[in-house]
């Protein structure tokens, strides 16, 4: 018979704790990796490595006159940050902040085409469709990630502490 903890989830001894956490782990894994993917493939392929062969992105950096010192200079800076982006969520580090830089980030390059291009919103190859995915990938992580404690907690190891015993 599986033993259940108060909050109604399997003990961790149970043989029916590991299936649902295995799932839920590859789950995570699963939707960090796709949103890392794109992160990092949208830094390099378009921005990077063919910043030639999308001059709406280089139009739309000029026409917005947030760059320094040069639209092409900027637009592969940025390039780099995303993919960079992309490595630290493909690595699993720090997955609750990197996975809130990436959505705040796409925000903020969703509000800057919005301005810019607003007839990149409908292209069915476009960013918006896209983005609604990797916001639902964000959300799996954040949602699945464990909070890091702030201060070292006093379980170091899976065994339970153990109690001091003084002499009589």
């Amino acid at each position: 018979m599986t033993r259940f903890t108060t909050n109604l989830t399997p003990a961790p001894d149970s043989p029916a704790a590991s299936l649902p956490v295995a799932r839920i782990l590859l789950a995570k894994r699963t939707a960090r990796c796709a949103l890392g993917l794109v992160w990092l493939y949208e830094g390099l392929v378009p921005k990077v490595l063919f910043l030639d062969r999308h001059p709406e992105q280089l139009d739309l950096v000029t026409r917005s006159g947030l760059y320094w010192p040069t639209p092409d200079a900027t637009l592969i800076a940025l390039g780099i940050l995303q993919a960079a982006l992309g490595l630290i969520l493909l690595a699993g580090w720090c997955e609750r902040a990197a996975t809130a830089i990436a959505t705040l980030a796409m925000a903020v390059l969703i509000v800057l085409v919005a301005s810019g291009r607003p007839d990149l919103l409908t292209d069915p190859f476009g960013a918006l469709a896209k983005d609604f995915c990797l916001t639902a990938c964000a959300a799996v992580v954040w949602l699945l990630t464990e909070k890091t404690p702030s201060l070292p907690s006093h379980k170091t190891s899976g065994s339970p502490p153990v109690p001091e015993t003084h002499p009589a």
